[in-house]
Order: structure tokens, then C-alpha cells, then sequence
């Protein structure tokens, strides 16, 4: 199976997270917060792994989470006035 790079996980993710390379392991932080709400669908503003792949699985979970509250509660309509 082939391991990830930094470069394909950072072109996949990197316009929603910031990914560090950290003291041997990886993190990964949300470039712009979601509210503490969120975080009962799932959403974090946070994360950390051992390896790349570890990372890219939940960021991809992370995705999930987002569509999943977004759906939830979709973005009022522009107000016409």
C-alpha cells in the first residue's frame, strides 16, 4: 500500500488546515475555527497523528463532519432588502 506524502495530503487539505510537522508526529489545525457548537457533529479545530495516513484519514473525517453539520443547518438565505 502506498503511504502518503506531505504534498498530496497538503494539496488535498491544505486550504482548510495549516499541517505542521511535529516533534516526529503531525498536527493540523483549522485555518479558519468553527464555533465549540460544531464539536457535537464531530468538527474539530484540531488534530494530531503518529503518520501522514493517520492524519489524511481524519481530515477526511473531518470533511465528513463539516457536510454533515452543514446539512444539518444550512446557510440562511441573502437577505433581500
Amino acid at each position: 500500500m502506498k503511504r502518503l506524502t506531505f504534498a498530496e495530503v497538503r494539496q488535498r487539505h491544505g486550504r482548510t488546515w495549516e499541517i505542521l510537522d511535529f516533534y516526529g508526529g503531525w498536527v493540523a489545525y483549522r485555518r479558519n475555527p468553527w464555533s465549540t457548537t460544531a464539536a457535537r457533529f464531530g468538527v474539530s479545530n484540531l488534530l494530531g497523528a503518529d503518520d501522514l495516513d493517520d492524519l489524511a484519514r481524519q481530515l477526511d473525517e473531518q470533511a465528513t463532519a463539516e457536510s454533515r453539520r452543514k446539512s444539518r443547518y444550512p446557510p440562511l438565505p441573502p437577505d433581500d432588502a
